[in-house]
Formats: C-alpha cells, sequence, structure tokens
C-alpha cells in the first residue's frame, strides 16, 4: 500500500470537482494507492520528469497529477479538468512546482 500525500491546493481541486467526477477521482486515487505503479494506461499515463496523470473519463474529463517518490509515497500535486486534447504545459509545470515545494518543506 502506497502512502498519499497531498498537496493542499490539490486537496480543494479535488474537492470542488462536479459530484460524479470527484466519486470517479476519488476511487482512482483509492485503486493507485493500493496498486501503485502497477497501474497502467488507460487509467495512468507518464508525463515526464517523474510526472504522472490519473485519467478519470466522463463528460467532463479530470486530470490528476502525481508523482512516486521514496518509500512508498505519492505525492497529489494537481487535479483539474481537462479542455484540450493534450494536457497543458502550465498544468505540468504548476504540479511540478508544488513537488518542490513539499520536498522543500519537509527538508526544513
Amino acid at each position: 500500500m502506497f502512502t498519499m500525500i497531498y498537496h493542499p491546493e490539490a486537496a480543494d481541486e479535488i474537492i470542488a470537482l462536479p459530484e460524479a467526477l470527484r466519486g470517479k477521482t476519488m476511487r482512482l486515487l483509492r485503486t493507485l494507492s493500493e496498486q501503485g505503479n502497477n497501474l497502467r494506461f488507460p487509467h495512468s499515463r507518464p508525463l515526464r520528469q517523474g510526472l504522472f496523470e490519473l485519467r478519470a473519463p466522463g463528460t467532463n474529463i479530470s486530470r490528476t497529477l502525481f508523482i512516486f517518490h521514496r518509500h512508498q509515497r505519492i505525492y497529489v500535486l494537481r487535479c483539474f479538468i481537462k479542455k484540450t486534447e493534450k494536457t497543458p504545459a502550465r498544468e505540468i509545470d504548476m504540479a511540478l512546482q508544488r513537488f518542490e515545494e513539499m520536498i522543500n518543506a519537509e527538508e526544513n
């Protein structure tokens, strides 16, 4: 079992999702915590720099960006409703920035 560590803003973003999409996202996060890096496409997909996206389908499509880290920890960094075919670079950059903030905070 993996330990899920949520960036505070990511937790708020998940809560703010429409109810049906929030339910799908929460189920996928539970599956991710159980299966970890064994969870594959179509549910999970690598992006870049160790960043992955969790893919919740539906009428609206949500993406939850996360990173696997030491000691079976998963950092949940960003959640948003996807409106384009490709995951926007600004979303990836935001997730990576949040990861850096969390790691730096742990070290201090």
